[in-house]
């Protein structure tokens, strides 16, 4: 019995080893792909027509942190605070993303959206790390 146990020590033992090697692989891997790289982003001043129920000019820069622009990452446009999107765009060579004339969505009050501005946020990708900012919307 006591070979036995002793033999079941060893099994556990190694398979502790076999664990911590996996691990230890396991953040050589991702230090192996690098860490996703920061960037900055910028928020404009936009506006809501009221009557019509429209955004007009939510606008969203994403560069680097030496400045340089990011083109062909996704930004999605919401009222801060909320989950709801209101548009989504992809930045331009520019680094710009930019929504024009979008509806708002049904449930979206015009005053919590003016109140509380709005949020343009990139969630991230392997590449660079989550970004968002923050504006006003002004009525029309």
């Amino acid at each position: 019995m006591l070979r036995s146990l002793a033999r079941g020590a060893g099994v556990t033992a190694a398979a502790l080893a076999l664990g911590s090697v996996f691990t230890a692989s396991g953040a050589f891997a991702a230090d192996y792909q690098g860490t996703p790289e920061r960037l900055n982003a910028a928020a404009y001043y936009g506006s809501v027509d009221v009557l019509a129920r429209q955004t007009h000019g939510l606008k969203a820069k994403l560069t680097k942190v030496d400045g340089s622009p990011v083109a062909g990452l996704p930004v999605t446009f919401t009222v801060a605070g909320e989950k709801t999107t209101l548009c989504e765009a992809t930045t331009d060579t520019n680094g710009n993303a930019e929504c024009q004339n979008s509806p708002l969505p049904l449930g979206i009050p015009t005053v919590k959206l003016v109140t509380a501005g709005y949020d343009a946020t990139f969630d991230g990708n392997a590449r660079y790390a989550p970004v968002s900012a923050h504006n006003s919307v002004g009525a029309l």
